[in-house]
């Protein structure tokens, strides 16, 4: 690891904090974005102080963001891992992935809840709730509409590289 290593990766320990990242998490993203290859998962354990175990755990927690790719090389069983540099694609992907995973199930199924109970005999608490369901949804579709422009921006300008 050499000074530009070093530098990004306090640089980056900075701005994983504001993301509520642990040093090991903003250590290992920092890490493997600036190498321009890949890094064995047992040389990550080394150079951070941690156990392999507990890289591994970090490396599988940040797979799904799409950031991070592990891989192994034909004739070895080491794990290798890399950053995804394209950090366009990774973000179009994080919202795309927001998008399925919270905003349209909520689309669905809370004015399915908000139905349910539009003929009950509620109490003053059970409407509060009611409409903190509506304001939920109307946010819902509100970011909906916001993500798919920024999605859009996000494509145009990751084909015009």
């Amino acid at each position: 690891m050499d000074q530009i290593d070093r530098e990004f990766i306090n640089y980056y320990q900075r701005v994983g904090k504001a993301y509520g990242m642990d040093s090991l998490t903003a250590t290992i993203v920092a890490r493997l974005f600036i190498e321009p290859g890949e890094v064995s998962m047992k040389e990550l354990a080394e150079e951070t102080g941690y156990s392999l175990a507990s890289v591994s755990n970090k490396i599988r927690q940040l797979e799904p963001s799409g950031f991070i790719v592990r891989g192994t090389k034909p004739g070895t069983r080491k794990v290798y891992v890399r950053a995804n540099k394209d950090i366009l694609r990774v973000a179009i992907g994080q919202l795309i992935r927001a998008q399925a995973c919270e905003i349209q199930p909520a689309t669905i199924e809370i004015p399915r809840m908000i139905e349910h109970y539009q003929n009950e005999d509620l109490s003053e608490a059970q409407k509060e709730k009611i409409e903190i369901l509506k304001r939920y949804h109307r946010d819902m579709l509100k970011l909906d509409n916001i993500l798919e422009e920024v999605i859009e921006k996000l494509e145009n300008l990751n084909r015009e590289k």
